[in-house]
This record gives C-alpha cells, structure tokens and sequence, in this order.
C-alpha cells in the first residue's frame, strides 16, 4: 500500500497496515476422555467435546495436536480406543446423534459412520473383538469390531429393559453389566441373553431414581459404579452385592477411571471435585 501523500522529491512512501480481529472464546464441555495403557505412542489421549469437536493430546508434554472440526448436532458421550488387527491403535466416538463414529488417528477424518440401531449411545465397551454401546431404547447393540480399520460389522443385541442405559462395563469375555436410570444395575450374559443378577442403589429422599451415570472393571477387586446421589459404590460381581460404599462428593459422579490392575479408582463429577 502506498500513502496519499508524497516527499518533496515526488518519491512515494511505503506503509504497512496490520489489521486484526477479536473474537469472543467461550470454552466447550468435555463429555468424554480415552486414555491408551501405559506404553502406547502419543498422542494417548482423546478428548471429545459437546460441540463434536475430537481432540488428541500427548500426555508427555500435555500439547494439543489434532483436532476434528466441530458440528451443532454432534454430541460426543463416549470415546473408545481398540487394539487394531495389524497391532495399531484404532478409535471410535459415539454420542446423542445415534451414530458411532471411527476415526483416523493419524489425520482425524472419519473412516466410517456406523447407526447404532437404537438411538442415542450413551456409552461403549469393548469386550475381546466385539464393541459394546448403551443406548437410549435400554439395549447394548453389539457390534464385531475384530476386523481392520473402518469395519464395524452388526453381530446383535442384549435387550437390557425399557429405559436408557447410561453406562456398560465388560467383565470377561462374556459378562455385561449395564447401569440405567431407574436405580438399578444388572448384569447380563451374552452367550445366553439372560440376567443373572441385579444391584439395587438406594433412592433419593424425594423418591426420584437414581441415575448410574458410570461404571467400571476393576478386575479382581470388583466393579465400580457412580451415580446421581454422588455416592461410589465397589460391587462383587459373583454375588452381587456392594462392598464399599464411598460418599466424598456433594453431587453427580459422571465418571470413573480405573488403573489397569484395578488397585487405583478415581472419580469425578459435578462438584468439581475428583476423589
């Protein structure tokens, strides 16, 4: 660009204009996080956000290094790494828009969109080669899971109950436990499609269910569960029965994480706190 104006000598003046743009920020929610084990190359972890946005971060130096763009009417709620057939790493999504979703871990594009055949999914598993995913009409939709990258094959489905199922656990290579909103969690196996117990979580001094917003494996020790009256319960699941019973949050637990020999739990939830 040239200025209007010229020096005595009739010689032009150069002029660089710099023009900038703020923006307003607003931070999105994190609805679901995957961490590879131990060991696994970066990035290990995988972020999904309530915009639909898919993030991975390397846990060495804790950097953002690919992201997925964003869309209005994608919600994640799940996030899943599988061991590959070829010994890679392959990673699926799934949320409120009734698809699951595998993505590319090197470019973050999706490789292929699968419907879930029964709605919203609220959560995934894996259990061996098969893919596990709770869904709002209260079944698991099973999914094969054992081929190479972008093959999701139907394999069926375990009709839980009639209400959503908010979080599944994978105990073995046959057992299923699945944790709804009505106050319940059963455990079911697939070989047979029949329930061989149920846990019973006390209510709400109102009378309103309770939600089991999480659970998780924890081998020998058990299995783990956080609900709505912000209480962890550990469960023996060969007789169905609680254990220990943890009440340090002061609202929802939403999620929990366990290490892999199960000697470690945390849980998180609303009250900001993690325990």
């Amino acid at each position: 660009l040239f200025a209007r104006g010229a020096s005595a000598g009739g010689v032009r003046r150069h002029m660089e204009i710099l023009r900038t743009r703020l923006c307003a920020w607003g931070p999105v929610g994190v609805e679901a996080i995957a961490l590879k084990p131990p060991g696994a190359p970066e990035p290990r972890l995988a972020v999904g956000r309530a915009n639909g946005v898919l993030e991975l971060w390397s846990t060495a130096t804790w950097h953002l290094q690919l992201s997925s763009s964003g869309h209005s009417k994608r919600s994640l709620r799940s996030v899943l790494w599988l061991v590959a057939e070829d010994g890679g790493w392959r990673l699926l999504s799934a949320g409120l828009h009734r698809q699951i979703t595998e993505w590319d871990p090197e470019t973050l594009l999706p490789f292929i969109d699968v419907s879930s055949g029964g709605g919203p999914v609220w959560s995934l598993a894996a259990q061996g080669g098969s893919l596990l995913a709770g869904c709002e009409d209260g079944s698991v939709r099973i999914f094969d899971a054992s081929g190479d990258r972008g093959d999701i094959v139907v394999k069926g489905r375990l009709p839980i109950g009639n209400t959503r199922l908010l979080s599944i656990a994978a105990v073995g290579e046959d057992v299923v436990f699945a944790g709804g909103c009505d106050s319940r969690i059963s455990k079911w196996s697939r070989s047979t499609c029949t329930c061989e117990g149920t846990m019973r979580l006390e209510k709400a001094a109102t009378g309103a269910e309770t939600l089991v917003w999480a659970l998780a494996a924890l081998g020998d020790h058990g299995l783990a569960s956080g609900d709505s009256m912000g209480h962890v319960h550990i469960w023996d699941p060969e007789n169905c029965v609680v254990r220990y019973r943890f009440a340090k949050h002061q609202a929802d637990v939403l999620c929990l994480a366990a290490s892999d020999d199960g000697n470690v739990l945390l849980a998180g939830g609303v009250d900001t706190q993690i325990s």
